[in-house]
């Protein structure tokens, strides 16, 4: 329908209503830029401290040179310095809280930098800086400036926005939404509806469910550079960049669809957030990152507070995620238990309010932790089911210089002379060796095992989780390699108090246990134990070459076992119990945890207080103990819950991803008469995922 207006009618001036309709459409020619533009302006100076800013600017001022260049950079191989700088100084000349506002040197300083820039047009060798760091850091600094008293000169401006241009990768997961977001910005910039229409594709892109891309998988953990799990280090990128997008363009023609904004929600709560222990990551989801400084350092309040935004509904999650990692609260605020086994990638994540335990492993199936840019030279061992441990979350923040990296927790490896042996010797991913590789999980509970066959050395390895505990096994173990084998149970920072059965040294058939910074762990079948409470020595340098060479002196608490030179088959049996100290310990009721059998055959464990039995069969076989029986016809791992009752439940997983169906037969003390259950296991993306039955008389 056309609505006529009569506008003499009215007695409204003509050139009244033409001023009118000139003035709504410049206003709507204006939206959504000037709205997009204000949020991210406002984004960017969130948290921003002005005495701090203020002194690293003045710090920095003074290498300043003439021409706007700096005397202690390196422009022939730059990275952030020049540009992190200059927006410093950019976010301070716009604050009317800050005493270098509208400050005319400052003003000058910057006018001159980018000039610098512009002139000489820095090249790095690696296309990140160029194609990310370089136009986002640009674009950042251009739109603070929009705010200024006095602006950029318009030549400038416009000679920097043309430099931001670049080609976008589409389908590259966090890359993608990393190059989209600085088309964002130049999308405000110049009020062009075309970049912004790209920008908020490419930013939403990544926002799907994906089998074996690059992106998060039907699992819930995350991808990049192929099938490596990266859930806190491009993952971490992805779901900041998306947050930040969803902000940015809320309530506006491009808002988040809500499809997608559930998948953004679920990545972010049951995955993405779970791995933040206080405010600090697991060290098994940084990928190379893990040898940056400060990389386990997870600064997640502010992203968390944009989520409640545009997901209301959660809001008392987001709430309690953000006391949590603050330090508001404590890292047990609101946990609720959960236990995840992530089958595409290799990855266990076990969550009680007490404390977070992972496993990181690797499979022919999946890359292992990748050296890159000479980042993470010494992790070759990372994801040979490195365990990471932690009650306040900062027990391994920044310890990585000083690490033993044949000494990394949950590991089984050779004892080198020193760390050049756990060099990685190939960048970007190498395979994976074996394929039974994985574990079963009700959510709540479950087993995860690992074939280890890799630097010469052989073992079978599993974890059985509980409540109060996490139980460990290792059989198997073999090596003709001329280094002792050990396996190490922790390696963190040195703080309060140590105890031990039998001091620094220990070698007996049982009764062994040490208690350190509230965790407690019991040998049940004792072992060669060693206990070292001294300081190491190391620097960021050696293993990331874009870090200082500045000595550092650190005392690390470090708990291992030594199974000597050319083992054949040896085993170990040990038990972490955290939230503990040494009179807990001792009153710790370990009868409730019976290992069944810790063979290279099969591993298996029952926990009488909980009622039930976890089990790793790596070859179809019998477990027969106390009253029970199990038997499978082929290679798996396997759960069953209410062990005694009348009605209990089957969990049942293929850690190597083969079998469409397994034979269970079954004796247990409540059912009385043996059950035979063919249980059909979930195909395709899902293989490898767990299987329930209930089994009834």
């Amino acid at each position: 329908m056309i609505v006529s207006i009569n506008y003499r009618r009215l007695k409204i001036p003509l050139a009244t209503c033409f001023l009118c309709f000139t003035t709504f459409f410049a206003v709507a020619q204006e939206e959504p830029y000037a709205v997009i533009m204000s949020r991210i302006n406002l984004d960017l100076q969130l948290g921003v401290n002005d005495g701090v800013l203020l002194k690293r600017i003045n710090k920095n001022m003074t290498s300043l040179n003439a021409d706007g260049s700096w005397a202690d950079i390196n422009y022939a191989d730059v990275q952030y310095e020049p540009l992190k700088r200059v927006k410093d100084m950019a976010t301070a000349y716009i604050r009317p809280s800050n005493k270098l506002y509208n400050n005319t040197e400052l003003h000058s300083a910057i006018v001159k930098s980018l000039q610098n820039w512009l002139d000489k047009n820095p090249k790095n060798k690696n296309w990140w800086y160029n194609d990310i760091f370089y136009p986002q850091a640009i674009g950042e600094t251009l739109i603070l400036m929009r705010n200024a008293k006095t602006g950029l000169p318009a030549t400038l401006e416009n000679a920097l926005v043309k430099r931001m241009i670049r080609r976008l990768r589409a389908g590259d997961g966090a890359n993608t939404s990393d190059e989209a977001l600085h088309y964002l910005y130049r999308a405000c910039l110049t009020k062009n509806k075309a970049t912004l229409d790209s920008a908020a594709k490419y930013l939403f892109e990544p926002i799907a469910i994906t089998d074996g891309k690059e992106g998060v998988q039907v699992d819930g953990s995350y991808y990049q550079h192929g099938k490596q799990q990266a859930i806190a280090s491009y993952g971490r990128v992805f779901a900041g960049n998306s947050v930040n997008a969803a902000f940015y363009l809320r309530a506006t023609e491009y808002a988040l669809p809500k499809d997608q904004l559930a998948i953004l929600v679920n990545y972010l709560k049951n995955t993405f957030l779970k791995t933040v222990r206080g405010a600090f990551y697991d060290f098994n989801v940084r990928g190379r990152g893990i040898s940056r400084k400060d990389s386990l350092s997870s600064g997640m309040g502010g992203m968390v507070n944009k989520i409640k935004l545009f997901d209301p509904e959660n809001a008392a999650y987001w709430d309690a995620s953000v006391k949590r990692t603050s330090g508001v609260e404590l890292p047990s605020y609101k946990i609720i238990p959960t236990h995840n086994q992530f089958w595409k990638s290799g990855y266990t994540l076990h969550l009680r309010p007490a404390y977070t335990f992972t496993v990181q492993t690797a499979s022919t199936r999946t890359l292992r932790t990748e050296r890159g840019n000479n980042e993470n030279i010494l992790g070759k061992f990372l994801p040979d089911g490195a365990t990471n441990i932690q009650r306040s979350g900062s027990e391994y923040a920044n310890l990585m210089p000083v690490w033993e990296w044949d000494k990394i927790p949950g590991t089984t490896s050779r004892d080198y002379p020193d760390d050049k042996g756990t060099t990685v010797l190939k960048e970007w991913g190498i395979p994976g060796t074996t394929k039974f590789v994985g574990g079963v999980s009700d959510g709540i509970y479950g087993v995860s095992c690992y074939d280890l066959n890799y630097d010469s050395v052989q073992a079978k390895k599993a974890w059985f989780f509980f409540d109060q505990e996490v139980v460990c096994l290792g059989a198997g173990i073999k090596s003709g390699t001329k280094e002792n084998i050990t396996t190490t149970i922790n390696q963190a920072w040195l703080r309060g108090y140590l105890a031990s059965s039998n001091g620094a040294h220990a070698n007996a058939k049982s009764g062994h246990w040490a208690v350190h910074d509230s965790i407690g762990y019991i040998f049940p079948r004792g072992g060669n134990l060693e206990i070292s409470s001294k300081s190491q020595t190391g620097n960021w340098y050696r293993i990331n070459h874009f870090q200082s060479k500045n000595e550092l002196s650190h005392k690390v608490f470090k708990i291992w076992l030594n199974h000597g030179k050319n083992p054949q088959n040896a085993s170990y049996q040990y038990v972490v119990v955290p939230g503990i100290d040494a009179a807990g310990l001792k009153k710790y009721n370990q009868s409730m945890i019976q290992v069944l059998r810790n063979t290279d055959e099969l591993q298996a464990v029952k926990h009488t207080g909980l009622d039930m039995l976890q089990a790793v069969f790596y070859k179809a076989g019998t477990l027969a103990a106390n009253g029970l029986s199990l038997q499978v016809d082929q290679p798996c791992t396997v759960y069953i819950k209410d062990l005694n009752g009348k009605s209990p439940t089957l969990y049942i997983a293929d850690p190597a991803q083969e079998n469409a169906t397994i034979t269970v037969l079954l004796k247990l003390p409540g059912l009385s008469k043996p059950k035979s259950i063919d249980c059909n296991l979930p195909a395709g993306a899902f293989a490898g995922a767990t299987a329930n039955f209930k089994i009834k008389e």
